[in-house]
């Protein structure tokens, strides 16, 4: 593994990775501290990358906590700890035998997991884990047919398969509901109100919000999700300077005043009102002073606090502090401080995006591509502790516009960059991301013909001549090692994992099935979409 890179992605990665594997050669804290909620059908999984599981809705009335602390989770973690690998994890399995660094390296040493894993490793392997990251589906509300997902992930794939039926591939029925309900992944017949997984989520919530330190909304569509603007305004009226807190949006949600409002609320999480009381015993010593016991001040706001209280006499105390001063008996005084700050330590908004422009708009039915463009600029524009981060879910239809794509990205990061955003501490606000699609398997990357793989090839030579090294914490402009990494990484598990010829040629048939009839639904064309594919997709037999 070329650890060179990797110093890039997280701070002292050297020093994490050697703590990591002094645990065991498999561990990964994700299986700890991580969970992804489906609260929409009761499944589970730690990071998206293995399967879902069931939760067992019987143990959730008197313990909450097993949403995320399940049986199967005990036992990976059992292996884990024992340096085997769990089935489920071979995703990561692959890409080291490739002989990559993986995301069970990069997210146990990101910053909600590393300061955890020695009292993880302490614990027994099925004692109820109080998670760090947290990622949350409340429902499957969502205005996007996207080409790759499934009626129990949106609801208007729902409504397309009970107007025209399942899709018909290699004989076999594709996104058919009641195999869906059969293998219980279609949402439960309980509304949002009385679901039993919502309900013990909302029970469970005060009990680790104090500890989260990565929350995070996925769908369907939040912004379409009133648990979303809930969960927004508790993290506003209790402020977690710890957390960092994000949202999953297709950013094109069907009226542009929900936009507006969930924009809005983010904005309000810059600027909470905090009211600090101070007592000061001596009028005349501005040294001897203590908050109340209801706020605990911050080792900042004490020092700047310290700096303001100068000696005084009683009389004085209004001309004195813009605050309110309150004098009494003993001859000491109390004042109330009022500030803004923020509610959060940062807040993300994960932009889903599978290529730009057209493509993107085919990939991702529902999707106005220039109003994800303008909706994108507003929120980096009208918001200062903020980031968007792309979630490119890299499929075949991926690699014709991918250059393009981060190309946007690029642009984006000239445009809000540390030059252009008169911040204090600059950051790098514009991140991306490519996880493999992994299903269906006619989308899937591992079809790529040589033609694409020397496609991508070229484009990580031209990621690599703008890649930000020298000033990678001044510009935040170029691209990063670490993300030059996943690319060649994506790269060689497609080529170590290529389809062979007789499945290529399979699949190849089952997508112009998908597509034919994709198109006479939704009243689109793949050839006028992708002409760099036609001779390609005319040709499939």
């Amino acid at each position: 593994m070329d650890q060179k890179k990797n110093t890039f992605y997280v701070k002292d990665f050297d020093s994490s990775k050697k703590q990591i594997d002094a645990v065991s050669p498999t561990f990964c804290a994700a299986k700890w501290l991580q969970v992804s909620l489906h609260l929409t059908n009761g499944k589970t999984h730690s990071c998206y990358h293995p399967p879902t599981h069931s939760i067992d809705v019987s143990e959730l009335d008197a313990n909450p906590a097993a949403l995320h602390n399940t049986t199967q989770k005990f036992q990976e973690r059992k292996l884990m700890l024992s340096g085997q690998r769990p089935s489920g994890c071979d995703y990561c399995w692959k890409i080291e035998d490739a002989g990559h660094v993986s995301d069970r390296y990069y997210r146990s040493s990101e910053h909600w997991a590393k300061h955890k894993i020695i009292e993880i490793a302490q614990q027994p392997f099925d004692f109820n884990v109080v998670p760090t990251y947290v990622e949350v589906n409340f429902n499957q509300t969502c205005n996007f047919k996207c080409a790759y997902c499934s009626p129990h992930l949106s609801s208007e794939w729902e409504h397309e398969i009970k107007k025209f039926g399942a899709y018909k591939i290699n004989g076999q029925e594709h996104n058919d509901i009641v195999t869906l309900k059969n293998i219980g992944l279609m949402p439960i017949d309980e509304s949002t109100k009385n679901n039993p997984y919502v309900q013990a989520f909302w029970r469970w919530w005060p009990n680790i919000y104090k500890d989260l330190e990565v929350f995070r909304m996925t769908g369907g569509e939040p912004l379409l999700d009133a648990n979303t603007f809930k969960i927004l305004d508790y993290v506003y009226e209790n402020p977690n300077k710890n957390l960092e807190l994000g949202v999953t949006s297709n950013l094109c949600p069907p009226r542009q005043d929900i936009f507006d409002r969930f924009l809005e609320k983010v904005k309000l999480l810059d600027s909470v009102d905090y009211n600090v009381e101070c007592y000061v015993p001596d009028p005349k010593d501005g040294s001897k002073w203590q908050t109340w016991p209801h706020f605990v001040i911050g080792a900042k706001e004490k020092a700047y606090h310290k700096n303001t209280l100068p000696s005084i006499e009683r009389d004085e105390i209004p001309q004195t502090f813009p605050a309110i001063g309150h004098a009494l008996e003993d001859d000491s005084f109390t004042y109330l401080y009022n500030y803004k700050d923020q509610a959060c330590k940062h807040f993300i908004l994960y932009v889903s995006l599978d290529s730009v422009d057209t493509h993107a708009e085919y990939l991702r039915n529902g999707l106005d591509f220039e109003t994800l463009k303008n909706n994108v600029r507003r929120f980096l524009k009208e918001t200062t502790n903020t980031s968007v981060s792309f979630i490119n879910t890299f499929n075949l239809l991926s690699i014709p516009k991918f250059k393009n794509y981060l190309e946007f990205v690029l642009e984006l990061r000239k445009e809000f960059s540390r030059e252009t955003q008169s911040i204090a501490e600059p950051f790098q606000r514009i991140w991306f991301d490519i996880p493999l699609l992994r299903k269906p398997e006619w989308l899937s990357i591992f079809n790529a013909s040589n033609a694409q793989i020397e496609e991508l090839k070229v484009t990580y030579q031209w990621m690599a001549q703008h890649t930000d090294i020298v000033s990678y914490n001044k510009t935040f402009m170029g691209f990063k090692p670490f993300e030059l990494d996943k690319l060649e990484r994506n790269i060689q598990m497609i080529t170590d994992n290529k389809y062979s010829v007789e499945i290529v040629k399979q699949n190849k048939k089952d997508f112009r099935e998908f597509f034919e009839e994709h198109d006479k639904r939704r009243q689109q064309n793949f050839v006028d979409t992708f002409p760099e594919l036609a001779e390609w997709y005319r040709n499939i037999t």
